[in-house]
């Protein structure tokens, strides 16, 4: 088992495993559609920003370990195949089989007896048992007999850099013994984890509700500035007056584990796959409130940074941080496109500025504006004095919900501050 196949092998998800992979002994080929992507890792640059990823590409390209690829034939010559394809969901918000079905259809022609075959991404638990059936009729195959079939999600949490990944949980989904052994022997030899043996839908289960619980909490610290905000009282204060300290420190309550729901509040809470996998969930329960609910406020915040706009004569807005997470080149349903369009619609003059993204890394976006909205606080952003520098006015709005910065913090009225024309920090009228 020495030889490995990535199917989408250039996507974010699919390059980690590959590089884990390549740099613990296997002979990897990632297969990828996108030749640029392609060409770009062949000569050792990333195609996004991976934290910690550039070695493990330096000691794959070195050690001859990794290969890249547009062809699918490699697959007849691997002994464990990866498909790392998504599931995107329809117009009615069910799953979508078609680019899974497709990447099967095109690798069944080379797939042989006795590989593994290893579904990494995150898929709905309703087309599993179709997932087997496709792949049994269209290679003639057997699973657990000819052909080993295992569901093995990425586990990582999506803050974390690839290094976490050689020591994160890895349970193992399969339809019996047989292919869970042989997914075993494979991910042994690339994480110290614990692995597990679960069925195929209580692999995938287990990563939708990791990712559920993470939005759920968000949504709750959302609805928690509005219930603040309801009464009068700085959500910001609140969770500053619950700091602990642990060894002579002080150790923001919100960023424990047990003290998630003092967490900030983010406008900008959503990423990739977090607009469609709770949907994943709700087709068997008849108690779907909590999703939707979670989904309906955290989609909901750029439309209440509008409504606060509307209390101020203002003209242009400038959207700081256009990804989905912080130092990070990853715009993948990221709410600050969804504000930029509701702005538009409000006949707003609207920028953007996000040094991660080449259509938006120009800084001269923030010149002259009337209100500067902090959408995503990537470590560039941390000064609050460098960004009023860009601006060059006298007078400018600041919305941080999240309270990224202590400006905003100490002086705001939950996250909102107005630069006065004496540089002194003031609160807004209500």
């Amino acid at each position: 088992m020495n030889r490995v196949v990535v199917i989408g092998g250039c996507g974010r998800l699919g390059l980690r495993i590959s590089l884990i992979a390549a740099n613990k002994g296997f002979n990897v080929t990632a297969v990828d559609i996108d030749d640029e992507r392609i060409n770009e890792i062949k000569h050792g640059s990333l195609p996004f920003i991976e934290n910690g990823a550039e070695i493990y590409l330096e000691q794959a390209l070195k050690n001859k370990t990794l290969k890249l690829s547009l062809e699918y034939d490699t697959v007849s010559n691997a002994d464990v195949v990866i498909i790392t394809i998504g599931t995107p969901v329809d117009s009615n918000l069910n799953p979508s089989l078609e680019p899974l079905a497709g990447a099967i259809f095109d690798i069944a022609g080379y797939l042989k007896k006795e590989q593994l075959l290893v579904f990494r991404n995150t898929i709905s638990p309703a087309i599993l048992n179709r997932i087997k059936t496709l792949i049994e009729d269209k290679t003639g195959f057997k699973v657990g007999k000819d052909i080993y079939l295992a569901f093995a999600p990425e586990m990582l949490n999506e803050h974390e850099n690839i290094h976490n990944l050689s020591n994160t949980p890895q349970p193992i989904g399969t339809f019996e013994k047989e292919s869970f052994k042989v997914a075993e022997k494979f991910f042994k030899a690339i994480t110290k984890g614990k692995i597990s043996w679960l069925t195929p839908e209580e692999v995938t289960l287990a990563k939708l509700m990791q990712n559920a619980t993470s939005y759920i909490q968000a949504a709750w610290v959302n609805e928690s500035y509005l219930i603040a905000e309801s009464f009068g009282a700085n959500m910001h204060r609140i969770i500053d007056a619950m700091e602990i300290e642990t060894g002579g420190k002080k150790q923001e309550a919100r960023s424990t584990e047990h003290s998630s729901i003092l967490r900030n509040p983010n406008p900008n809470n959503s990423g990739p796959g977090m607009h469609k996998e709770g949907w994943f969930l709700t087709d068997r329960t008849p108690f779907t409130e909590l999703i939707t609910n979670a989904f309906k406020i955290n989609e909901s915040m750029p439309s209440l940074i509008i409504k606060k706009l509307q209390e101020h004569k203002v003209s242009k807005v400038t959207i700081l941080g256009m990804t989905s997470k912080a130092d990070s080149d990853d715009a993948r349903a990221s709410l600050s496109y969804k504000l930029r369009k509701a702005l538009f619609y409000q006949d707003y003059n609207v920028t953007c500025y996000d040094p991660y993204l080449p259509e938006y890394s120009d800084s001269s976006a923030l010149q002259d504006t009337d209100v500067v909205i902090l959408m995503t606080p990537h470590k560039e952003f941390q000064n609050l004095a460098n960004i009023l520098k860009l601006v060059k006015r006298s007078n400018c709005l600041i919305i941080d919900l999240q309270g990224f910065w202590k400006e905003t913090r100490e002086n705001g009225n939950n996250g909102i501050l107005q630069i006065s024309s004496t540089k002194t920090a003031t609160k807004t009228k209500k």
